[in-house]
C-alpha cells in the first residue's frame, strides 16, 4: 500500500514484486466474474422490479441489491487500473486521483450498503407493521442516494494522497497527511467499526428472532432462506473487510513511528496488500446474497399463492355449505 520511509535502508520492491504477480493471478478471474455476475444481478432485480404487484419488502430489497450490485460492479472496474497504475511512475495526477476514488468510493460504499441491507431486515423482523407502513420504493430510492453523497464526501482525503510526494506510484506513497490521526480515525471508526457494530447487532437480533419463531409455519421455508441471507452477509462482510482494516491499523502505527523495525514493516505492507487483494473478491462473493435473496423471494411469492389459494378453497367450502 505505500513504500515507507524511502530515505532507509529498508525496501520493499520484494513485497511489491510479489504482490504484482499476485494481483494478475487474483484480479483476472475477479475482474470476469465480477463484472458477469454483477451485471446478471443488476439484469435480475431490475426484471423483479417491473413486475407489479409486488410487496415493498421485496422491492425495498432489491433496489438495495441493484445499489450493492452497481457498487461492486464500479470495484471491478478499477481492477484493471489498479493492477497498470502501480507499474508506471509518476502518472497523471487527476487520473491517478480518479481511480483511486473510484476504488475507495466502491469499496466503502458496499460496507454502507449492506449495513443498511441488514438494519432495514431487522427493522422489517422487529417491528413489521410499523415498517410496511414506512417503507417505499421513493424512500428506500432517497437513502441509495444518500449513501452515494456520504461515501463521495469520504472521498475527500484521497484528493491529497499523494500532495506532499514527488515522485509516487498510485495505490502506493500516501503522503504523511494520509495516516494522520485526524484522517484515519474517522476512516475506522464511520467507514468500518460503527457499520460492523450495526450490522453485528441487527444479525444477531435478527437471527435470534427467526430461530424463536415456531418451525413448520407455512412461512418457515421463507425464514430459513432469510436465515441464511443475513448470516452470508455477515460472513461476506467480515471476511472482506476486517483484515482490511486491521492492515490499515498497523499501518497506520508503522507511519507515525511507533513501529520501526524493518522486517516487522515489510510483513505488515505484505499483509495490507494481501488483504486488499482478496478483499476485491467480495464483489463476487456477494452473488451468495444475490443467490439466498432471491430463494427468499421465490419462497415468499410460493407461500403467498399458496395462501390465496387456501383462502379460495375455504371461501368456495363455505359457499356450498
Amino acid at each position: 500500500m505505500s513504500r515507507l520511509y524511502t530515505s532507509d535502508n529498508c525496501s520493499f520492491d520484494d513485497v511489491d514484486k510479489l504482490m504484482s504477480t499476485l494481483q494478475l493471478a487474483v484480479h483476472i478471474p475477479t475482474f470476469l466474474l465480477g463484472l458477469v455476475l454483477n451485471l446478471l444481478a443488476i439484469r435480475g432485480f431490475g426484471a423483479f422490479l417491473k413486475k407489479k404487484k409486488r410487496q415493498p419488502e421485496y422491492i425495498a430489497t432489491s433496489i438495495y441489491m441493484i445499489n450493492l450490485a452497481v457498487f461492486d460492479l464500479l470495484l471491478v472496474l478499477s481492477l484493471p487500473f489498479k493492477m497498470v497504475l502501480p507499474q508506471v511512475d509518476s502518472p497523471s495526477p487527476i487520473f491517478c486521483t480518479l481511480v483511486e476514488c473510484l476504488y475507495f468510493i466502491s469499496m466503502y460504499g458496499s460496507v454502507f450498503t449492506i449495513c443498511f441491507i441488514s438494519l432495514d431486515r431487522f427493522l422489517a423482523i422487529q417491528y413489521p407493521i410499523l415498517v410496511s407502513h414506512l417503507r417505499s420504493p421513493r424512500k428506500t430510492f432517497a437513502i441509495c442516494c444518500i449513501l452515494w453523497i456520504l461515501v463521495w464526501i469520504g472521498s475527500t482525503p484521497i484528493y491529497t494522497f499523494h500532495g506532499e510526494v514527488e515522485k509516487y506510484k498510485c495505490f502506493h506513497n500516501m503522503s504523511d497527511g494520509t495516516w494522520s490521526a485526524k484522517v484515519f480515525f474517522p476512516l475506522e471508526i464511520f467507514g468500518f467499526l460503527l457499520p460492523m457494530g450495526i450490522m453485528g447487532f441487527c444479525s444477531y437480533r435478527s437471527i435470534h428472532i427467526l430461530l424463536g419463531r415456531p418451525d413448520y409455519t407455512q412461512d418457515w421455508i421463507r425464514q430459513r432462506a432469510c436465515i441464511w441471507t443475513i448470516a452470508t452477509n455477515l460472513v461476506i462482510f467480515v471476511v472482506s473487510f476486517l483484515p482490511v482494516h486491521l492492515g490499515f491499523f498497523l499501518q497506520f502505527l508503522v507511519r507515525n513511528g511507533f513501529i520501526l523495525e524493518c522486517r516487522v514493516r515489510q510483513s505488515i505492507s505484505l499483509f495490507l496488500q494481501l488483504s486488499l487483494c482478496f478483499s476485491n473478491i467480495n464483489c463476487c462473493l456477494d452473488v451468495f446474497c444475490y443467490y439466498f435473496v432471491i430463494k427468499e423471494f421465490r419462497m415468499g411469492i410460493k407461500a403467498h399463492r399458496l395462501h390465496s389459494v387456501q383462502l379460495v378453497h375455504q371461501d368456495t367450502t363455505i359457499s356450498r355449505g
